[in-house]
């Protein structure tokens, strides 16, 4: 379907605030945001449909948190929106809005997506993604389409068991990525070492400085971990671009650069030259474009 008066929307429902995009031409033309009712899924859901109604939105590209099932608009059991588990969103917004099409993903596979359309990539090339945040997320995007796996947890990378070191007592399995590569995990480790709560910024600050044995060590580490997540990934994957988001990558490029640098001496040469690594352009909105090309993908496959 090819019409240049569709106008579509990007919505990224999050436990504390739901973000809404309109899009023309594939810029942002309108951004809303407002509380999430964690709770009662109805009253949410309630103004996202008025919004949809209100500015005649041919179709809609959604985030949902997982786990989920994305492909039929279903939360299964996230612990930051309970009263939204197990409720059918897509069926929801079609009743009650006037959209002809919907899709939902996670934020990261959207990222993922956008990068790849942001930096030029084709049918014949590889997009890996990764987020490095208050967690650790990726996506991957193999012939201009977000890779899934059979059940759609393709790319969930958090419990990846390839740290060096095992790391007891916490939230996930010892020797999992996520507690040494993301702000939680630097901020757990930190405090179970020395019992003194430390930011991210902090940690990263004192990295730097040289003057805190505890952060230098737990920075490293996970410039270690990052490292060989990055060369594993092209081991497996043989991308051509490997793109960086998120809040910490977007404050700490460093820790990402001198990542890159440690994989170059792990990865098999030619493998490692056919990567351009790069850092995601669209910073906070870069899960809103993903969705937008997303649903803008949908429309043309009719």
């Amino acid at each position: 379907m090819k019409n240049n008066t569709l106008k579509f929307a990007s919505i990224d429902i999050g436990g504390t605030n739901t973000r809404f995009a309109i899009f023309e031409n594939d810029k942002i033309i309108k951004k809303i945001r407002f509380s999430t009712d964690q709770n009662d899924y109805k009253k949410t859901l309630n103004k996202i449909c008025d919004l949809l109604n209100e500015y005649n939105i041919s179709g809609v590209g959604i985030c949902i948190p997982g786990p989920a099932d994305y492909e039929n608009g279903i939360i299964l059991t996230s612990p930051n929106l309970q009263g939204w588990n197990g409720k059918d969103i897509k069926k929801y917004i079609l009743e009650h809005s006037n959209i002809s099409e919907i899709a939902f993903e996670n934020d990261a596979n959207v990222m993922a997506l956008s990068n790849h359309v942001e930096f030029n990539q084709g049918m014949n090339d590889i997009t890996q993604f990764f987020t490095i945040s208050t967690g650790l997320g990726a996506g991957l995007v193999l012939n201009n389409k977000i890779f899934t796996g059979s059940k759609y947890l393709a790319q969930e990378i958090a419990r990846a068991p390839i740290a060096p070191i095992s790391e007891p007592g916490f939230h996930l399995p010892e020797y999992s990525l996520e507690l040494f590569c993301s702000g939680t995990g630097f901020s757990l480790r930190y405090e179970k070492a020395t019992n003194l709560k430390k930011s991210t910024k902090e940690i990263c600050d004192a990295y730097l400085a040289k003057n805190d044995n505890v952060a230098y060590k737990i920075i490293s580490e996970g410039i270690e971990v990052l490292a060989r997540l990055i060369s594993i990934s092209i081991a497996f994957v043989n991308p051509n671009l490997i793109s960086f988001g998120g809040s910490v990558t977007e404050f700490n490029k460093w820790f990402v650069e001198e990542a890159i640098q440690r994989a170059r001496s792990w990865t098999e040469e030619n493998q490692f030259n056919n990567v351009k690594f790069v850092f995601d352009k669209n910073g906070d909105d870069s899960a809103l474009f993903g969705l937008n090309y997303l649903i803008k993908s949908k429309f043309a496959e009719k």
